[in-house]
């Protein structure tokens, strides 16, 4: 009886949402779902079997699959089966209309609990959430296969000009989408925004304002997660707790505290909700680059995303941020200038991490660094030192660098913020990268070919002369104030007739340390080259292993 009062129901709904109401008084969903989804149950004809869902799937099968639960299972193992490849077939076709209603006549008649209805609900989101970016990801795709036949008989530079509008109409739907689902897309936004040697100028000036673009969750959530992870209330934990956060990100946010023993901390919370999007978010991410990557082997950013893909869940283990804080503390404790914040151990758990706070200037507040009168060259040439200790010294750098992790503290200090993407580079990956430093600085290009190959770069051409664009795009050995205007669109349409067939994520991150120090001097004012403030860290690496320089390496 229970089976047949559950498909009863099940009928009776499905019923409802393709024709209309068929009991007094029940509520008809939306018809608006079924019509936006562009599918719907037709009868058979032509040959086509009565309830095929035209091309995108078939109710046969279901049936199929009903038949046999029916002869194997319980009635109350059944009962819970149908309902759940029911709620697959109907999020699928109608989206969270429709899902709405199924469940919650399902859940009426089967006494189920709200918990694993809205369990059930929470399934139907992540499945509108793949399809929006499915349906971004494809229109941003027919958009440059549009363009790319528009502009075959342009001149050259009516087809850049119509280039440049493709690349920001797909920008802005990147940067839309981001904000729209936040989480993942705001990170990877974020992290695309800062690639110039990957991406178009119009997608770097469009993410880029994704730094802004992250709402703090209530107080009421931060003080759930907190409690339930560190198992105490928040008044035993803190003796104040700043409700404001100072500062929202991608997968966490941050709140003033003070410890009873009236140490002053922060405390990292992250959002409930994010782990679960993360998986989800990485798949879709990873399929879609994929695809493209086939389809326009020019438009490859899959080592991009499997970097993203593979270094940002681990963002969500705070207990890993913490012991990663521990160690490049202990590392850089050598390093004069540089200060790392402590970690308070008994408070870390998996999504709350709390270290001490740092008093210092942000790198972007310009009134504030006036007023602390810093020499603006030592600082950056401190900051360059950090970086190349990390990297070509210990092996274990922070990843995720930009202006929001670097404080200037009184004396000119570099204090470090935010360890919970870092990534540890094999011995391989260190030496390679320094003999790149090494070939760079002095620009030649032999070296630089023999060091992209060591690292595992690929490029369609492997003449130095077409790999050098490449270098100076991505590690440009220059003083940031070297006139560049026109040069970056030179380079730009030298990296197209050249295109990269394979980057090594480690390359990636690495390339995201350049830009930061290019950053940092661009915004001291400080006409420095990276890569030659970071040179006496490859020559004493490649020393130390006793490996042969970037010239002998060639």
């Amino acid at each position: 009886m229970m089976c047949g009062g559950s498909l009863g129901v099940l009928g009776k709904a499905r019923s409802q949402i393709q024709g209309g109401v068929s009991g007094r008084g029940e509520r008809r969903p939306d018809p608006r779902w079924e019509e936006r989804a562009g599918v719907g149950v037709r009868p058979g004809r032509g040959g086509r079997e009565p309830g095929r869902l035209g091309k995108y799937g078939c109710s046969q099968q279901g049936s199929r699959l009903v038949s046999e639960w029916e002869s194997q299972r319980s009635a109350g193992e059944f009962d819970r089966d149908v309902v759940r490849a029911q709620v697959r077939i109907e999020s699928h076709r109608f989206g969270e209309g429709s899902f709405t209603f199924v469940a919650r006549r399902v859940r009426e008649r089967a006494h189920w609990p709200e918990t694993e209805t809205r369990s059930m609900f929470d399934n139907a989101k992540r499945v509108r959430r793949s399809f929006r970016v499915a349906r971004t990801g494809a229109r941003i795709y027919l958009g440059y296969k549009r363009t790319q036949r528009k502009v075959r008989k342009f001149p050259p530079a009516a087809a850049a000009a119509e280039w440049e509008q493709r690349h920001e109409a797909a920008a802005e739907a990147l940067y839309q989408l981001a904000v729209d689902l936040k989480g993942m897309y705001i990170k990877s936004g974020q992290f695309i925004g800062t690639r110039t040697d990957v991406v178009p100028l119009p997608y770097t000036r469009s993410l880029s304002r994704l730094q802004d673009q992250v709402p703090a969750r209530p107080m009421a959530v931060v003080r759930e997660t907190i409690e339930s992870q560190l198992k105490r209330p928040l008044e035993e934990l803190f003796a104040t707790f700043d409700e404001e956060p100072i500062g929202a990100a991608s997968l966490a946010q941050v709140h003033r505290a003070t410890l009873p023993d009236g140490r002053e901390v922060v405390v990292k919370v992250q959002y409930p909700e994010v782990a679960g999007l993360v998986r989800l978010d990485v798949r879709n991410l990873r399929t879609i680059v994929g695809i493209v990557a086939w389809r326009e082997p020019n438009f490859d950013f899959r080592a991009v995303v499997n970097e993203i893909g593979s270094q940002v869940p681990l963002e969500l283990d705070f207990e890993r941020e913490a012991e990663m804080t521990r160690r490049i503390r202990a590392n850089l404790s050598g390093v004069p200038g540089v200060v790392v914040p402590r970690v308070i151990d008994d408070h870390v758990a998996k999504k709350v991490v709390v270290t001490e706070y740092i008093h210092g200037a942000r790198l972007l507040d310009r009134e504030r660094l006036e007023s602390m009168n810093i020499d603006r060259t030592a600082f950056a040439k401190t900051v360059a030192e950090a970086y190349g200790h990390q990297i070509m010294v210990d092996g274990l750098f922070q990843a995720d660098p930009h202006p929001g992790n670097i404080l200037v503290l009184p004396g000119g200090r570099v204090g470090l913020l935010d360890f919970g993407l870092t990534k540890e580079l094999p011995m391989a990956a260190r030496l390679g990268f320094a003999r790149l430093v090494i070939a760079a600085g002095d620009r030649d290009p032999h070296g630089i070919v023999a060091a992209f190959r060591e690292l595992g770069v690929k490029t369609k051409s492997e003449e130095p002369e077409d790999v050098l664009p490449l270098m100076q795009l991505m590690f440009d050995a220059r003083p940031i104030d070297a006139p560049q205007a026109g040069e970056l669109e030179v380079r730009r349409g030298a990296m197209r007739a050249n295109p990269v067939e394979a980057i090594p994520g480690d390359l990636v991150l690495l390339g995201r340390v350049i830009g930061l120090l290019r950053g940092v001097c661009a915004s001291l004012g400080a006409p420095l080259s990276p890569m030659q403030m970071l040179r006496p860290h490859a020559e004493r690496a490649l020393a130390e292993a006793g490996a042969p320089p970037a010239a002998a390496a060639s």
